[in-house]
């Protein structure tokens, strides 16, 4: 008792000496900005030291409630004067890993860390000496920077949740996250492409998505949710193949929660979710989401045979007819899709498949096996390509297309050990948990869905999948339940 209250003390303590600080940095930066007379200026650096204020001094169980509402939005702001972008939602992390920090500090406790950070500390150390040799230093060092950024999200996360309670906010945080993705998704289904482009261009547009990559991709419109001449469901993600995983890893977590809850005014409201993130990922015609729903549905169909019952069995049932029924109606379309992929493969389309792409890769890692060639450099090893886009010829040069290969020849033999070590180390904390507590069992399906999708995708850390990466492991090696 006497011990909780003088933790509670030095918390309170070092929260007001945080504060003002912050304060007096305040004043000094609004000082300086006045001084130059930038209205811009002075706007950003309010935004910032809004975020930052609100990281460390809110408490930790609403902090991580809007770091799961963060995620989908993100938020994006231009700093003035350069053509470097913030998210708010990575400053909003950041501030608040920063507030953790200082805490343990004062507490002594600084040297305390969890099992996942190692595994994690060598793969940052294997980029990094692969950053030192790149040839793009500033792509190199970036990519780690991609990394913090998961990193970060999962350190503050298994700080914050210390209750089950919290955990199932959370949880109800993230699915309204994806139920809100899927509304937005078939709302630009139905607009159709030319009304969607058009709202892309609204400068609001900037402040929802990475506003230097959207105005690139606009130029041509080269954007790889435009399927079969339409735009399918891509919600506020540029990428429509990161939307699908988003997608099939929120419908992880909303079917192990449907079976499992008991009261019907939940079932409902779970089943109509999970219907809505269904469809949406369904019209996104994405292969990398439909393997990664079916591992998010086959870690929740295994882990619930041990608590087999008539009502889980009837949920199933129900489930999987209106997956097959809600399928059915697309099936001429579907079928056109893998042909698609299929031709791809096999070099019809004038575009190289994923096997050649990967091929090529791994050629180029017998120069550098160690360290490989520094983050966010394997399409820079693979040579530009003709394509037919819109009609007008195009060059390209192809995306690793998958997560694995990626870090393989990015951080070398060295870089790709220690991620594996990394993922082995979640995925059986992840286990052990989902044994004894059916929360665990939605985290699960999707840590796998996110894993799986990356088999055909290098999308580990965009912005939204990374920190969604992050809080779904932080939730793992949080307080609850085992223990920490």
């Amino acid at each position: 008792m006497n011990a909780a209250l003088s933790s509670r003390r030095l918390a309170d303590a070092t929260r007001e000496r945080a504060v003002a600080t912050v304060f007096i940095a305040a004043a000094l930066v609004f000082g300086a900005v006045a001084a130059l007379g930038s209205a811009q200026w002075l706007a950003t650096a309010a935004v910032l030291g809004l975020i930052f204020v609100a990281a460390i001094t809110l408490p930790m169980s609403w902090v991580a409630s809007i770091i799961a509402a963060l995620i989908s939005l993100q938020l994006y702001f231009d700093i003035p004067d350069s053509s470097l972008t913030l998210r708010a939602a990575l400053v909003f992390v950041f501030s608040a890993a920063l507030r953790v920090l200082v805490q343990r500090r004062a507490g002594k406790d600084l040297t305390r860390w969890k099992l996942w950070m190692l595994p994690a500390a060598l793969f940052l150390l294997a980029a990094f000496a692969a950053a030192l040799g790149a040839s793009s230093r500033y792509l190199a060092f970036k990519g780690i920077y991609d990394w913090l950024a998961v990193f970060a999200t999962a350190f503050v996360i298994g700080e914050a949740v210390r209750s089950r309670g919290l955990l199932d906010r959370l949880l109800v945080v993230l699915v309204a996250a994806g139920v809100g993705e899927a509304l937005l998704g078939l709302a630009q289904y139905a607009l159709g492409l030319d009304a969607v482009l058009r709202l892309l261009r609204l400068p609001v547009s900037d402040l929802f998505f990475q506003p230097n990559l959207l105005r690139d991709r606009l130029t041509d419109v080269s954007f790889n949710w435009v399927v079969f001449d339409r735009a399918s469901p891509f919600g506020t993600f540029i990428n429509g193949i990161d939307y699908a995983l988003f997608l099939a890893a929120i419908l992880g977590i909303a079917l192990a929660r449907l079976l499992a809850v008991r009261e019907r005014k939940r079932i409902l409201v779970l089943f109509a979710s999970a219907l809505l993130m269904g469809v949406a990922l369904l019209l996104t015609f994405k292969g990398s989401g439909f393997l990664a729903v079916a591992g998010a549905a086959a870690i929740v169909a295994l882990f619930s045979l041990p608590r087999w019952s008539p009502r889980v069995a009837v949920v199933g049932a129900i489930v999987l007819i209106v997956a097959v029924a809600l399928a059915l109606p697309f099936a001429g379309l579907l079928a056109e899709r893998v042909a698609f992929l299929v031709q791809r493969e096999q070099g019809v389309t004038g575009t190289p498949g994923r096997l050649e792409t990967w091929v090529e890769l791994l050629r180029q890692l017998a120069q550098r096996p160690i360290f490989g060639y520094g983050l966010n450099h394997a399409p820079l090893l693979t040579e530009a390509t003709r394509t037919l886009r819109y009609g007008a010829v195009a060059f390209n040069s192809p995306a690793a297309e998958s997560a694995y290969v990626a870090a393989l020849v990015e951080t070398g033999i060295a870089g790709f050990v220690a991620l594996m070590a990394w993922i082995g180390v979640v995925l059986a904390r992840a286990i052990q948990l989902a044994r004894v507590d059916t929360r665990f069992v939605g985290v699960l399906a999707a840590l796998v869905a996110l894993w799986l999708g990356n088999l055909t995708v290098a999308g580990f850390t965009t912005d939204q999948n990374g920190m969604l990466l992050g809080m779904l492991i932080g939730m793992v090696f949080s307080s609850v339940n085992l223990g920490a």
